[in-house]
């Protein structure tokens, strides 16, 4: 009869250990949702940011190659990506 005492108290110790493992699995989980969710966010943000870039260098070296490196084309340059990135939607 102690046997059966002692196995009952195993398989409880047990299952309330594999259930807490299984919670603690599942926060975890869902905190690492959470940070790739945001990761994801960042990419694209990051994306966005490169592209727009990207076409304004375009431009400028247009520019460049057509009239020559002038101080102007260069403020040009900073100033619609300034505009461009204050167009972008902000998620906070």
């Amino acid at each position: 009869m102690n046997d059966f005492y002692q196995m009952d108290v195993f398989f409880f110790v047990t299952s309330i250990a594999v259930v807490l493992i299984a919670v603690i699995l599942a926060i975890a989980l869902i905190y690492l949702i959470r940070i790739l969710r945001d990761i994801k966010h960042i990419s694209k943000k990051a994306k966005a940011g490169a592209d727009i870039l990207g076409d304004e260098l375009e431009g400028l070296r247009a520019n460049v190659k057509e009239q020559g490196f002038r101080l102007r084309h260069f403020f040009r340059f900073l100033r619609n990506v300034y505009k461009k990135i204050r167009v972008l939607p902000r998620r906070f």
